[in-house]
């Protein structure tokens, strides 16, 4: 089986402030850059077999999401796939996340695809849309770190004419 070059999977959910980055950070990329080769997009909300398709499906897969760690909000990390592997917890050994759908993809002897984490701390997770002044602050550095890590793998990052602020992104999921 032919498998596409590289996916960008942003996981997350926005119902719960700062958990919604990486889903906000993925629609930004898709609505301000255009990717030469194409890179595919994936925007969160995927679970089960439909994750698991999307890890068989991909060389490689930038994985986007805010991690709670003992750090300082906004901080921003890129974890190579042996160390976030490294986070597991409990929760994880159901097959429905993105460890445990790396982990059963090892189980039952497939390749795994080159994985990374491009993680953000996150300040707070209350119930609200948006995102805390601790995140709006280094989410432009978060997007660079993200896109000049597409160019050093060799992909063309243009930006697109049309550009689209943080502001209308986070918008965009209120309606």
């Amino acid at each position: 089986m032919n498998k596409k070059q590289l996916a960008i999977l942003s996981v997350g959910n926005i119902l719960h402030k700062d958990e919604g980055v990486a889903l906000y950070a993925s629609k930004y990329l898709e609505s301000n850059y255009s990717f030469h080769p194409s890179v595919d997009i994936i925007h969160g909300v995927v679970k089960g077999m439909s994750l698991l398709n999307i890890f068989m499906e991909y060389e490689e897969i930038i994985v986007l999401d805010a991690v709670g760690m003992e750090e300082t909000p906004g901080s921003i990390y890129q974890f190579p796939m042996a160390t976030f592997r490294g986070f597991s917890t409990n929760e994880d050994d159901n097959e429905t996340g993105v460890l445990g759908c790396l982990n059963l993809i090892e189980r039952k002897g497939n390749t795994l695809p080159k994985v990374s984490l491009y993680a953000i701390i996150p300040d707070t997770i209350e119930a609200n849309i948006g995102l805390s002044d601790s995140l709006i602050k280094p989410f432009e550095a978060y997007i660079l770190m993200i896109v000049k890590s597409l160019e050093d793998k060799g992909f063309s990052c243009d930006t697109k004419s049309e550009q689209q602020t943080l502001e209308s992104v986070i918008a965009s999921f209120k309606s």
